[in-house]
């Protein structure tokens, strides 16, 4: 659509949208003073020239654009991997971005697929399911719907995370009950299909028998060395499954006192100043019951947040991408990108 009128970049001109963007309508006989039909025909064969005329120029320019990072899949027209960050609406660029539209656009629905994305997408459903139900438009909440029905059906494919996923449907329909119907503009047939979709989603959690392995003569977890098995649990994200592992037999329930293996975890999730809030005496490494001190640094503090793969914002051109995918960087010589957690990730999005 043409843009006629007093523009602030040029008072009097007459600018064409193009595939490159906003470009001035040059007249090829200015002393001639032409009718409002006649202007919009020489408007529209000039815009076709433009089209025509870029439309190999910017397939070149895409194709050779420096990023920071990865490259990205595509850059024309909606991106799934990068999308501009914007709370205030200027002469350039009308609007803001929503939190909708960013989980959206960001493409979190198939980075459930994505192992390294998975925790991320998870954490972030939790946060939003428990505090930003709410706000969320009915769009973004059906959006929000369908990733977690992809997350359930991903855990019953692969019979791994079942219990923080079984928890995070229970955070959800204690939310949705407490909210009732108000987050859905006060419809009582919405609140009742998305009660019974969470009510669905934990049943077919409940109904998952995991397989148990075949007498196949390989290796298993007790036949490796104690050290290596120690260097595992140090790997291992919720404690609880430590507790599960210790449980199984007398060798893991040793394994699970070991005093440096909870150190070690206390020393990796907290601080010293926070450790040192249980930590009042002066004791010797082996005599201070360090389970003890981890477990309540846990119920304190909580665990330090640890990604494979999180959101990265571009401090050159204000773009929110993921950190393998990249994106394309207006100066990526200078790019400085911070990580943005799923909790950074909503503040962006606080009035």
């Amino acid at each position: 659509m043409p843009f006629l009128g007093q523009d602030w970049r040029s008072p009097g001109c007459v600018w064409v949208r193009t595939c490159s963007g906003w470009e001035r309508l040059l007249r090829q006989d200015p002393s001639r003073e032409f009718g409002e039909t006649e202007s919009f025909q020489r408007i529209e064969e000039q815009n076709q020239r433009n089209n025509k005329k870029h439309h190999d120029q910017d397939e070149e320019r895409v194709d050779n654009m420096p990023t920071c990072g990865a490259q990205c899949e595509s850059t024309l027209g909606e991106c799934y991997h990068w999308v501009y960050y914007s709370r205030d609406s200027t002469r350039e660029c009308h609007g803001y971005l929503t939190l909708g539209e960013a989980v959206r656009k960001l493409d979190f629905s198939n980075a459930v697929e994505d192992t390294k994305r998975f925790r991320y997408v998870c954490r972030l459903l939790h946060l939003l399911l428990g505090e930003k139900m709410t706000e969320l438009a009915g769009s973004a909440q059906k959006n929000l719907f369908s990733i977690l029905e992809k997350i359930v059906n991903r855990v019953i494919e692969s019979q791994t995370d079942i219990g923080p996923i079984h928890e995070l449907l229970t955070m959800a329909a204690k939310s949705l009950w407490e909210e009732r119907w108000h987050h859905i503009g006060y419809s009582k047939t919405l609140w009742i299909q998305r009660m019974e979709a969470l009510l669905r989603m934990k049943g077919n959690l409940n109904n998952i028998r995991i397989k148990e392995r075949s007498d196949d003569g390989k290796m298993t977890l007790t036949d490796l060395p104690n050290e290596v098995i120690r260097e595992i649990l140090l790997r291992v994200a919720d404690h609880r499954d430590i507790f599960s592992l210790a449980a199984s037999n007398r060798g893991m329930s040793e394994l699970g006192r070991d005093w440096i293996m909870w150190k070690n975890l206390c020393e990796f999730h907290f601080t010293e100043e926070q450790i040192k809030t249980f930590l009042k005496e002066d004791k010797k490494d082996k005599d201070v019951p360090w389970q003890e001190i981890y477990l309540r640094c846990y119920r304190r503090f909580g665990p330090r947040e640890v990604f494979t793969d999180m959101l990265q914002l571009c401090c050159s051109c204000k773009v929110l991408f993921w950190k393998d995918t990249g994106h394309p960087c207006l100066d990526p010589e200078n790019a400085v990108s911070l990580p943005i957690t799923p909790k950074d990730f909503l503040k962006l999005f606080e009035m």
